[in-house]
């Protein structure tokens, strides 16, 4: 017991998000904070049975108006553990959405996770493109080092995109009845890696 109040009083105090709310603007995609105006998107993906089940779990069985007031109420929070962004198109496609989660401020690590929703944008690029932004962000604007992601075994596409995006060591593991990769990045290895991206952030309110 007195070693949990011990560990209480020395919680580490890390960055884990932009001091301003910004966007990112990578080869082929924007990342941007989420707005009231992605939330029919977002509901017509959560209850797709395809994306559902790439993403290991089952369509929603709600309203589109309860979804909505599920949604802005999240809008209006703001957590220190999870940020969540939407994906667009260079023609302003809402095509997607990519968050990170779950921070550990003691190993300084997070878990990372992307869907393209609009399966338009399937095998696009637009995937990779999107992970490349949102790692290059945790690893310039937040103090975390270490980034992992769970992907269905049976997902090759992903686990080729995420590749791509600098994600690497697979390693099997499972949940409940899922079997997944587990892949990883650090910093060190993925600044180096990815030294001459090129990736353009703007502070929200420049936008426009």
């Amino acid at each position: 017991m007195k070693s949990q109040s011990w560990k209480k009083l020395f919680i580490p105090i890390i960055k884990t998000k932009s001091e301003k709310s910004i966007s990112l603007k990578g080869e082929k995609t924007i990342i941007c904070p989420k707005s009231k105006k992605d939330i029919l998107n977002d509901f017509e993906w959560r209850t797709d049975i395809e994306l559902s089940d790439l993403d290991a779990t089952l369509p929603i069985n709600l309203s589109f108006e309860q979804f909505e007031r599920i949604s802005v109420n999240d809008l209006a929070k703001s957590s220190p553990w999870s940020e969540k962004f939407s994906i667009y198109s260079f023609d302003k496609e809402h095509i997607g959405n990519c968050m990170f989660y779950d921070i550990n401020r003691w190993d300084k690590s997070c878990e990372f996770g992307i869907m393209i929703g609009n399966k338009n944008y399937w095998s696009g690029g637009y995937g990779t493109d999107a992970a490349k932004s949102l790692i290059y962000y945790i690893f310039s604007e937040t103090d975390i080092t270490n980034i992992y992601l769970h992907t269905l075994i049976k997902n090759i596409r992903a686990q080729k995109s995420f590749k791509k995006a600098g994600f690497i060591d697979p390693q099997k593991t499972k949940k409940g009845k899922y079997e997944f990769f587990k892949m990883t990045t650090t910093k060190e290895y993925w600044l180096k890696e990815f030294s001459n991206l090129e990736i353009k952030i703007t502070p929200e309110e420049e936008r426009g």
